[in-house]
């Protein structure tokens, strides 16, 4: 998933290097599900979260399909929030605007 809402760290000319060199080493196929670029949308995505210790760097990247990509990003949302959690920085009580 990209952000929209301005520059974001992978919207730097070295992450677009990154990505084109990602592209390449994998043949232009998720690495997950193995589909071609030529018949779903590709993503460059870190292997391991810069959250989680990751860095932005060729080693770190990975191609993926839009839905490999999603599957993914939700199991790292679900680590950060359990992170949170467990620091006490995930509050109890439900957000008053879902009430």
């Amino acid at each position: 998933m990209a952000w929209t809402n301005g520059t974001s760290r992978t919207s730097t000319p070295a992450w677009a290097r990154i990505r084109r060199q990602a592209i390449a080493r994998d043949g232009n196929t998720c690495r997950q599900c193995g589909i071609s670029g030529d018949d779903a949308r590709l993503e460059c995505d870190h292997i391991v979260p810069v959250a989680e210790g990751g860095t932005d760097s060729l080693d770190n990247a990975v191609m993926l399909c839009t839905h490999c990509h999603a599957v993914k990003t939700r199991a790292e949302s679900n680590r950060g929030r359990e992170r949170r959690r467990q620091r006490g920085l995930h509050p109890i009580e439900q957000h008053p605007g879902l009430l």
